[in-house]
């Protein structure tokens, strides 16, 4: 990378950190909790996944990075 190139590279956004929370029945996704922009934080993806084990018992429920 040229120098200016790499000065921009440099100072673009880390991506934001956050989470989503899916439920899986049979191998197909049949709820997916998530918040447009950065996700849920660790306190409410936790509270959303119990939710959706209290919903959808025998669900496979999984807290998953948000890209």
């Amino acid at each position: 990378m040229v120098g200016s190139e790499q000065a921009r590279a440099d100072d673009s956004p880390a991506p934001a950190a956050g989470y989503m929370v899916v439920a899986y029945q049979r191998s197909a996704a049949v709820c997916e909790v998530a918040s447009v922009g950065a996700g849920l934080n660790g306190t409410d993806a936790s509270y959303f996944a119990h939710e959706l084990r209290e919903e959808f018992p025998g669900a496979i429920v999984a807290i998953l990075p948000k890209n």
